[in-house]
């Protein structure tokens, strides 16, 4: 049987016994603007009661987005959306109003700060999900946590949607996090108060994925989306910490060439780099590469030849904004990093890497999550995922803090498990997981490295301390932490006034 198509060709439906749809009309794609309002955006989208909105945290406690989006859903009459943020800090303390008068009623993300001391007192209908970063990739990519709209920050947008976080009077860094909500989610709005010549000079996210574009005056406080200047500490009961990180991989002949490493922005991981640069230069040993934040300090180290190369996620200085900026080679992607039902992640290639806690107990489990008082205050960020990754697991904290023990029998939320901790790095001695039994044997006999059982730092606190404080925990589950996979690591309880 033939048909005659509108381009006046008569042709076989079928050929070889595969059924064709014959040609109707050609058409133009002209290249129309995508700019409109926030409010415009928001209902092309058709955003709807009980579905899912999301964000990246790039913008820190600087961010501006969040709060004017969820105003101009409060002003739409949309009710009880689930908030997929990658996290939430004090400048989005309005979070707490839009949960009030149900604009919000679960949430799917880090929470630093005051909205989580609010939960912790005042449940949701449904608990707070924690994830990893590479976790939520995962979770995004797989659909188990489906995203209908997304609301991407940009320091830079053409028109039509290609953007970065690069350049700009807002510049933040890379758009790592919300590269997953573009490719995933139904409906994109890119938002940006710097709208540039199309094409936009750099892409990360790019205009295949992009519904519209909204423009505003300021998307962030530019000195607070980043810190000006990170100070390394001067604190001896940290730079002993500190120091005590590379001597242990010097002693496990961790620092020679090739190495791979990953340290983060707070003060002792700083003190550590600036440790690690010398011994590199000492033993004229050129790393292979560093992984996870980008700051100055790592910047300076790959300007000297000490590292080869740096695959920066998330940037936390202005420095580092203009370096990688300069250096886009070295940007990589949360998926490439961590995402653990990929068939390859760049953190599996770790040889070491130096992370914090709230809390540590006997068994090595770590809490980043609560405090000892049972407040959510902290989210997951990366440190399952370097955790996991890494041959040398190294958490870095004094045994207390003030009158509060960080050492105890068990941590108050585990957020990652004893299984991949193997070191813990205090001012009173380091604690080696006892799984680690070629560890141990390799640091016989070194005197550089104080060897103490886990124990005996909980020991040594509680008599500093008195012991940890007694908590009224609450019967409800105000959120839960996930492991990478999805697994359900633990739960955590609302604490009564």
């Amino acid at each position: 049987m033939s048909v005659t198509n509108s381009a006046g060709r008569t042709l076989p439906e079928t050929i070889a016994g595969e059924h064709y749809k014959p040609f109707k009309k050609a058409h133009k794609n002209n290249c129309d603007s995508k700019v409109i309002s926030l409010k415009k955006a928001l209902k092309k989208a058709d955003l709807k009661d009980g579905q899912t909105i999301s964000f990246h945290h790039q913008l820190r406690n600087g961010d501006y987005v969040v709060n004017h989006t969820l105003d101009v859903i409060r002003d739409l009459e949309i009710k009880n959306l689930r908030l997929a943020q990658t996290a939430l800090f004090p400048i989005h303390k309005p979070v707490i109003d839009h949960i009030k008068e149900g604009t919000i009623s679960r949430i799917e993300g880090s929470i630093n700060g005051t909205v989580g001391d609010y939960v912790s007192k005042n449940p949701l209908p449904y608990p707070v999900v924690l994830r990893s970063h590479g976790g939520r990739w995962a979770a995004v990519k797989n659909d188990e946590l489906h995203i209908d709209v997304a609301i991407i920050a940009a320091s830079a947008a053409d028109n039509r949607g290609n953007c970065t976080g690069l350049i700009g009077k807002s510049a933040f860094g890379p758009i790592c996090y919300s590269q997953v909500d573009a490719m995933h989610a139904d409906h994109v709005i890119v938002v940006t108060d710097n709208l540039v010549d199309r094409p936009c000079g750099f892409q990360e996210i790019t205009e295949e994925y992009v519904d519209h574009v909204v423009q505003m005056d300021q998307i962030g406080n530019p000195k607070d989306i980043v810190s000006g200047s990170l100070k390394v500490t001067n604190n001896p009961q940290k730079l002993h910490i500190a120091r005590q990180c590379i001597n242990l991989m010097s002693a496990l002949d961790l620092i020679k060439d090739g190495l791979i490493f990953q340290a983060g922005a707070g003060g002792i991981s700083l003190a550590a780099l600036q440790y690690l640069d010398k011994k590199l230069e000492e033993n004229n040993v050129v790393a292979a590469c560093e992984t996870g934040g980008f700051t100055k300090f790592i910047a300076e180290m790959h300007r000297k030849g000490l590292v080869k190369n740096a695959y920066g996620l998330q940037c936390f200085d202005v420095e580092s904004i203009k370096y990688i900026a300069e250096n886009r080679r070295l940007i990589t992607d949360i998926g490439h990093y961590a995402d653990p039902s990929s068939k390859g992640r760049f953190l599996d290639g770790l040889h070491a890497t130096m992370l914090g806690a709230t809390e540590v107990d006997t068994n090595f489990n770590v809490n980043v999550n609560t405090h000892s008082d049972g407040r959510l205050l902290h989210g997951i960020g990366g440190h399952q995922d370097s955790a996991a990754g890494a041959n040398l697991t190294m958490i870095t904290v004094p045994i207390y803090r003030k009158t509060i023990p960080v050492i105890r029998d068990a941590v108050t939320t585990i957020t990652t498990p004893g299984d991949i901790i193997d070191a813990i790095v205090t001012d009173q001695g380091v604690a080696i997981n006892p799984n680690r039994t070629d560890l141990l044997d390799k640091l016989q006999g070194n005197n550089d490295v104080n060897i103490v059982s886990i124990e005996s730092l909980k020991e040594m606190a509680d008599k500093e301390t008195g012991g940890p404080p007694q908590v009224d925990f609450g019967d409800d589950i105000i959120g839960i932490t996930k492991w990478r996979n999805g697994e359900l690591l633990d739960v955590i309880y609302s604490v009564k006034e």
